[in-house]
């Protein structure tokens, strides 16, 4: 054989095992993964999850559950006379010496129609508890008291010398309309024959 053939087959073998290596692709020392990502973490709301509720619409002319019924409060009437008044405006203790008197007690009524119709003959009595003789004056009346007016009169009955006296003065019309006024005691004193200005005016009440 000649030398360069001898050659040839002695560098063949180590040119294909080369090309052999060449295409041999080692394992890698570690194996690769793709990471995975991790799931978010929750987040968690102060606030606490809104709930709806349920509306009930029920028919028309029918209230619903949560209807509150209103109550309406109306003021009561005032309370209104319709009859004949008497206030008892003043009493005193006084000397009557034109009736031939010593002591007396005084009164002054003050009479008010609240009636709806005019009264007449309106009079009024006075009484004590230690009267003693008949007084003239013991009774006085207005002959005519239209409705919504009042009148003023004074009443004398005579009493005894300086004793505490409890009066009583009771009014009567001619139409049946009565009333009556009572005062424990009268011990102020006033002035002999005085009688007030308006004592018998007939005058609209106030």
């Amino acid at each position: 054989m000649p030398p360069s053939l001898r050659r040839f087959a002695l560098v063949l073998p180590v040119l294909l095992l080369l090309a052999a290596c060449g295409t041999i692709t080692l394992p890698a020392g570690t194996e690769t993964h793709t990471p995975v990502p991790s799931p978010l973490p929750r987040i968690l709301s102060p606030t606490a999850p809104f709930v709806p509720t349920l509306t009930f619409t029920p028919p028309d002319g029918e209230p619903t559950a949560t209807e509150t019924p209103t109550a309406t409060f109306l003021p009561s009437p005032t309370a209104v006379a319709v009859s004949l008044v008497i206030e008892l405006s003043g009493c005193n203790t006084s000397l009557d010496i034109t009736h031939g008197m010593g002591e007396v007690t005084n009164a002054y009524a003050l009479i008010k129609n609240y009636t709806s119709t005019d009264l007449t003959n309106v009079c009024a009595t006075l009484t004590a508890s230690d009267e003693e003789r008949p007084h003239p004056d013991k009774t006085a009346c207005t002959a005519l008291l239209p409705s919504g007016h009042q009148v003023l009169l004074k009443l004398t009955v005579d009493t005894g010398f300086e004793k505490d006296t409890s009066i009583e003065v009771e009014i009567v019309s001619q139409e049946g309309q009565t009333a009556s006024v009572t005062a424990t005691s009268c011990r102020a004193l006033g002035l002999p024959g005085w009688v007030p200005d308006k004592v018998g005016v007939v005058e609209r009440i106030p």
